[in-house]
């Protein structure tokens, strides 16, 4: 009975651990735009960005600071829309090109060395 009753409980318990976490899933944007955000004048062109192209990836690599449908520049993330500010935790634009950081765009893309590095490969110039 103790057995039985065990081998119950394990499956729940596996059940609850891998089932659970898929019910809580956030289904991604296949494609978007990365834009700048409020208060912050780009310098470059809007950036295309695949979620598909990226789902190999655990979605807590980006979204390292809480729910996955918390966007970068959200209050308390990556909210420092100051031109001059490219170092602090905060930056807005370090997010995204912190060399030395496996969470940003381009620091991921030198470690795995496949995507793009450089400034036109993703931000085109802006045709007329």
């Amino acid at each position: 009975m103790r057995k039985a009753l065990f081998t119950i409980f394990a499956c729940a318990a596996l059940v609850g651990f891998v089932g659970l976490p898929m019910l809580q899933a956030v289904e991604a944007p296949a494609d978007m735009t990365i834009k700048v955000p409020a208060g912050m004048t780009a310098t470059q062109a809007e950036v295309a960005f695949s979620h598909k192209g990226h789902a190999k990836i655990d979605c807590k690599v980006c979204h390292h600071k809480g729910e996955a449908t918390q966007k970068c520049a959200s209050a308390g993330c990556h909210d420092s829309t100051d031109p001059k500010d490219k170092t602090s935790e905060h930056s807005f634009y370090k997010a995204f090109h912190d060399m030395k950081s496996e969470k940003s765009c381009i620091g991921c893309h030198k470690k795995e060395a496949k995507g793009p590095t450089k400034c036109p490969e993703c931000h085109p110039k802006k045709t007329s």
